[in-house]
């Protein structure tokens, strides 16, 4: 059987001020925990409206849908602000429309950083913009002028709902997590439930409710040197194996149309 194919959706951005000077990226830490679970990274394009959706979910086993420099801009989820820092509107189209297939279609997702958000705006859920101006929040932002392994160590504690996807699968009621975003979950969407939340109330983790198959977003970032914390390792491997379980299905399903 050949190797599950995870999508990877691409950012857009426009690196020199020339008019071919857009470029398609995607983080080589998410890359690598696609590849270190036997997988293989399919990389998807920006292309928002324009994208040929059955190709790529006729060739995919799985969506991570990562984090990234830019926000989810505030459009998306009925807000007339003209949003903060980066945006990425191509991005944010090519998503939400991604996500929502997937949910349909039953294949297995994970959102990581901007990813939970996209989950919570595809759901009609609205975004902290600042979540370290909210009254009573921790500044969740990434510690700038430090090593990555501070940057990325663990930062502070969630409580995960009990009997919740995370919980039964970490068999944890709380861990620790490293914290780099500065938006957040603010509003929930309907169809969400809450996995985890962090010790200031700010929400970090949701999964779709009576979904298909794996649908799970957190705001943490697992991927990052996964294979030190058991925690981050058993996140991403359950959702490789849900994308294997996936593509078996899919092989099984390809072969009963041949033989009909």
């Amino acid at each position: 059987m050949n190797k599950p194919m995870i999508g990877l959706p691409l950012c857009r951005w426009q690196l020199t001020d020339r008019d071919i000077g857009w470029f398609h990226l995607v983080g080589e830490k998410y890359i690598s925990s696609v590849t270190g679970f036997g997988a293989f990274p399919l990389m998807i394009p920006a292309f928002g409206d324009d994208l040929d959706m059955d190709t790529v979910l006729d060739s995919v086993s799985g969506i991570m849908f990562g984090g990234s420099l830019s926000n989810v801009h505030p459009s998306n989820y009925g807000d007339d602000h003209q949003g903060l820092g980066l945006a990425d509107k191509p991005r944010d189209a090519t998503v939400l429309r991604l996500m929502r297939a997937c949910i349909e279609r039953g294949i297995p997702f994970l959102g990581i950083c901007r990813g939970v958000q996209e989950m919570n705006v595809l759901y009609g859920g609205t975004l902290h913009r600042e979540v370290h101006n909210v009254p009573g929040r921790l500044d969740h932002r990434e510690v700038k002028d430090v090593p990555d392994d501070v940057a990325y160590g663990p930062m502070h504690n969630v409580t995960l709902t009990e009997g919740g996807v995370l919980h039964s699968l970490l068999g944890e009621r709380q861990i620790k997590v490293n914290s780099l975003h500065g938006q957040g979950i603010d509003r929930l969407g309907d169809g969400l439930q809450v996995e985890a939340v962090a010790e200031d109330g700010q929400i970090e983790a949701v999964s779709v409710i009576g979904a298909k198959a794996f649908a799970v977003g957190v705001q943490w970032h697992p991927e990052y040197r996964y294979w030190e914390k058991v925690d981050y390792n058993a996140l991403l491997g359950a959702f490789h194996q849900a994308a294997r379980e996936y593509q078996v299905r899919k092989l099984e399903r390809s072969r009963t149309a041949e033989i009909a």
